[in-house]
């Protein structure tokens, strides 16, 4: 390539060097709003746009006239020389479909909780993953010894009962009712990719590759040890299962 096309290139990028924002899709979606839209972006020099669900949405995320208007934007923006590209999750971070892949709980984030008592407050249950029962001073644990078949421990002068459960994450309105996936869990993974991209592989058809250049993934939640530690009482959110 010569200096020059090189230099034209910078005072007068293509599609595929200009900036493509985030294009919040929110309230009730209508078609020829979206292709003014479309016209607006070009005319500010950008060189595509991110079809992005956020909160407001009434619209049906992922329903029929989600993808109408997702490949007449794609059309539209083809028409102006731009690039459509894709958002895989209403709000974020990516996983849930907008909880259609959460509304059935096996598929949902699930937590290691730990609750600490008092050996005579201590009933055995089937839900315990673990049972532990040691000297505890604040974060240090001295001595322990797990708990087995149900025993109930002696008391004993510092020592505490640590029982492990596995508890599932509440709903929660980010999630649309539900919560967010179990980033652990093979199925749960795959039933998002059949929810999301083999929908839209099957209702954009060749559009992919050609106005639509490719989706966006955001980064998935870590979960409640990594992103909000949680402690109330003497119940700790300790990591992930």
């Amino acid at each position: 390539m010569s200096s020059k096309k090189l230099l034209d290139g910078f005072k007068n990028p293509g599609a595929a060097y200009r900036g493509k924002p985030f294009w919040s899709w929110n309230g009730e979606l209508e078609k020829d709003e979206l292709i003014r839209q479309v016209g607006i972006m070009k005319e500010m020099g950008f060189g595509g746009y991110f079809m992005h669900s956020r909160a407001g949405l009434i619209t049906e995320y992922l329903g029929d006239d989600w993808f109408d208007m997702i490949n007449a934007v794609a059309d539209e923006g083809e028409k102006q020389g731009m690039e459509a590209w894709l958002y895989d999750e209403d709000r974020w971070p990516s996983g849930s479909a907008g909880g259609k892949v959460t509304i059935d709980p096996q598929y949902r984030m699930k937590s290691l909780v730990l609750t600490e008592l008092p050996p005579e407050e201590y009933v055995p249950c089937p839900d315990d993953l673990a049972v532990f029962y040691g000297r505890v001073d604040g974060n240090n644990i001295y001595e322990y010894e797990e708990l087995e078949n149900g025993a109930v421990p002696a008391a004993r002068e510092g020592w505490k009962v640590m029982r492990f459960t596995v508890v599932p994450d509440a709903p929660n309105s980010v999630y649309n009712g539900t919560t967010y996936i179990d980033t652990m869990s093979l199925k749960a993974t795959m039933r998002f990719i059949e929810l999301t991209h083999e929908e839209y592989r099957k209702r954009c058809g060749d559009r992919l590759g050609r106005s639509i250049k490719g989706i966006f993934t955001d980064e998935p939640h870590r979960g409640q040890l990594l992103a909000n530690l949680a402690v109330h009482g003497n119940v700790r959110t300790c990591g992930l299962c």
